[in-house]
């Protein structure tokens, strides 16, 4: 466990010793037990062993992030992880090499860590404290053996990986799936204060309900912001959905009978504030692709998606991954501009 800024030094001098992509990380955080959900863990391994790095007892970390900037590390499905990781220290790895990636390339359809180290070596990871508050100190014994499990196995894990893709000639695919990995999660980042409110399944919801859901999810996040507990502990996506379409076919909403006194208030002061809006204020729904003029465009989707589905089984690979459905739908529409959203890989597979 390092908890001080010397021990962290010394932590820094032996990471700055090991090659790019021999070293691991994996993050806990506290999103389903806090409102704002703050970096709470960093499990650290090498061929020495592991490392766990505790930042909530560390007032200065720039040891840790400049040693991350400077680097190739392994992780696991990092999707997250590199939200983490941007909102702690605004920066990432020179490069993520994301082993559940390399699973998916390979052929893999159970992809979880836990399930990954099971098939390789044989042993079933705990998930006893998979949900465990990791902003509480002092960490249960249990909790430090389940942080270290997460990373003990990877560098191995990866080997096995790399040589198999190395084997198969599809190394250069992952590569290239792991920067773009990370491209997207920089966009992500960039754009996560635009409409946070948007939410999945409002995608055929009107202005007026759109106009209830941005209302209904300010509603949700100040509740969650008062309680500091998770949004979904207020109430979840689907309720807000649900909600947002009454309203806006012009049904009454009430709040849930376990909400309490001042909550129930605060939910119907929300449904007013919307009743009061002027329909100029109602917010655009997004611009879709339509391809219903065209009428060859189903048969043009069809035909991709039966060269796409060839292609996966001939390569014992799951199709999402050689394209997409909404990517399949850009290259019916638009040949060469869809094109250019697939990875130079998939494309060399597509028009072989």
């Amino acid at each position: 466990m390092i908890t001080d800024s010397q021990a962290l030094y010394e932590w820094k001098q032996r990471a700055m010793t090991q090659p790019a992509g021999r070293t691991v990380l994996d993050l806990e955080a506290d999103s389903m037990h806090r409102h704002h959900e703050k970096l709470c863990l960093i499990q650290y391994a090498d061929e020495q062993g592991v490392a766990i790095i505790d930042p909530l007892a560390i007032e200065d970390l720039r040891h840790f992030s400049l040693w991350m900037e400077s680097t190739d590390i392994w992780m696991h499905g990092a999707d997250y992880d590199m939200n983490l990781l941007q909102n702690a220290f605004g920066t990432l790895p020179r490069l993520i090499l994301d082993t559940q990636i390399a699973a998916r390339l390979l052929g893999f359809r159970q992809f979880g860590l836990a399930a990954l180290v099971e098939h390789f070596f044989g042993i079933a990871l705990s998930k006893k404290n998979q949900k465990a508050d990791w902003g509480k100190r002092p960490m249960s014994d249990d909790m430090k053996e389940y942080a270290q499990g997460d990373v003990k196995y990877m560098l191995g894990m990866a080997d096995i990986l790399v040589e198999r893709l190395q084997k198969v000639g599809r190394y250069d695919w992952f590569i290239e799936s792991c920067e773009l990995q990370m491209q997207k999660g920089r966009e992500r980042h960039l754009a996560a204060g635009t409409d946070p409110w948007r939410i999945k399944g409002c995608g055929n919801l009107e202005p007026r309900g759109l106009a209830a859901l941005r209302e209904l999810w300010n509603w949700r996040n100040d509740e969650a912001a008062l309680w500091d507990r998770p949004a979904f502990m207020v109430c979840s996506n689907d309720e807000l959905i649900r909600w947002s379409y009454a309203l806006q076919e012009f049904r009454s909403v009430f709040p849930p009978h376990h909400f309490h006194t001042h909550r129930a208030a605060r939910f119907r002061k929300a449904v007013e504030r919307f009743h009061l809006l002027d329909e100029d204020d109602y917010p655009r729904p997004p611009k879709k692709v339509r391809h219903e003029t065209d009428p060859e465009f189903e048969t043009r989707l069809e035909y991709w998606q039966k060269r796409r589905n060839a292609v996966a089984e001939t390569l014992d690979l799951e199709p999402c991954i050689i394209a997409t459905r909404s990517q399949l739908e850009s290259i019916a529409s638009d040949y060469n501009k869809g094109m250019q959203h697939l990875m130079n890989w998939q494309r060399r597979l597509l028009e072989h």
